[in-house]
């Protein structure tokens, strides 16, 4: 049995003998023709898609750039739809723990890691950009208070057998992040041989950061707090619109808190099988539509929405289970777009329709 057809029957039978209740819609979808002209087939037009996935520790660096730039823009021009809202400052912090044993001495000699939290990116016109933070500085303390290290990693001389984890990076940006929500902080960097104090006062913004995750698979997920996509989905993108419309459907499963209203209707501990199919297809159709108004809202061009999932691999394969066709999807976003470019048209905000 495919992986697929087993997820079907786990489905099923949640459906079953689960009694799993169904996700109630939280926005007016706009009405659809799937004869429209952008249910057709794929253009051949350059649309920014098809990009080769770079592999290596310099192509992670520009992939982090270009996701820590579009999410900034798109989490701070949104702060109004978000229940869930805390200060940017447009850091991406890393170290070395972040990346697997095998992986660990290799980029730390690449990209001068260790166990601090290292600046790996600064989102463009940023709270974090404006004061002069630089790609390689070292976090060493906010407001004073200094960063705890992880615990020491093996006797001097044996290799680094450490599990790689985001915890440390976690929780600085935690503590950074806590600091701004009083009005501003005081961070201290080492760069090179000098030690720096800088002054950084967050952009309000949603609740939400977006991180890239090495790997071939064209993927994306969010999880109610982070939105993570693959190297290779970066690279896919090659416009930051197409990058944008990406991070803004995923922003949106965020903002619209999919994960938290399909545990209750389904099972947490099935995780997406705890949910109906018919669930986990308004989930994607909210965010498709909520995600083009994140991704407009942040200056990005949407007219290209409905080929991106007509030229997207696959979107009619493994996706199918819980996600609608493509070509229905490419026609329910060029609905979206058309309702999005008629508010600007006439002024109005943009705002989706809710639904009441």
């Amino acid at each position: 049995m495919t992986p697929l057809a087993s997820r079907r029957v786990l489905a099923a039978a949640c459906v079953v003998l689960c009694a799993c209740g169904e996700l109630q819609p939280a926005v007016r979808l706009p009405a659809a023709h799937p004869s429209a002209p952008a249910a057709a087939a794929p253009t051949t037009q350059d649309i920014g898609l098809g990009g080769g996935w770079d592999r290596s520790l310099a192509g992670l660096r520009t992939q982090d750039q270009r996701v820590a730039d579009v999410a900034y823009r798109i989490v701070t021009a949104s702060v109004a739809l978000c229940a869930d809202q805390a200060p940017q400052a447009g850091l991406v912090l890393q170290n070395a723990l972040e990346y697997s044993p095998r992986l660990r001495a290799a980029a730390k000699a690449a990209l001068h890691l260790d166990d601090r939290p290292a600046v790996e990116a600064i989102a463009a016109s940023s709270p974090a950009a404006l004061a002069g933070v630089q790609p390689d500085d070292v976090l060493l303390a906010i407001d004073d208070q200094p960063l705890p290290l992880p615990s020491a990693s093996q006797a001097p001389g044996r290799p680094d057998a450490r599990p790689a984890t985001y915890a440390p990076i976690e929780a600085a940006q935690a503590r950074l992040t806590e600091a701004l929500r009083g009005g501003g902080a005081t961070i201290t960097l080492r760069r090179g041989d000098a030690t720096l104090r800088l002054g950084i006062v967050g952009q309000p913004g949603c609740a939400y950061d977006a991180q890239v995750l090495p790997g071939p698979r064209l993927s994306a997920s969010a999880d109610g707090r982070h939105v993570f996509i693959s190297a290779a989905l970066v690279d896919y993108a090659r416009s930051d619109d197409m990058l944008a419309l990406v991070l803004g459907h995923e922003f949106a499963h965020d903002v619209l808190r999919h994960r938290q209203r399909l545990d209750q209707v389904g099972y947490r501990a099935l995780g997406d099988l705890g949910s109906t199919p018919a669930s986990l297809r308004l989930a994607e159709k909210e965010a498709d539509y909520v995600g083009l108004y994140l991704t407009a809202r942040a200056g990005y061009d949407i007219s290209q929405a409905p080929q991106f999932w007509r030229r997207f691999p696959d979107a009619d394969g493994d996706l199918s289970w819980s996600h609608p066709g493509a070509a229905e999807r490419a026609a329910s976003l060029a609905a979206t777009r058309d309702e999005i470019l008629g508010k600007l048209k006439s002024g109005q905000p943009l705002l989706p329709n809710s639904i009441g």
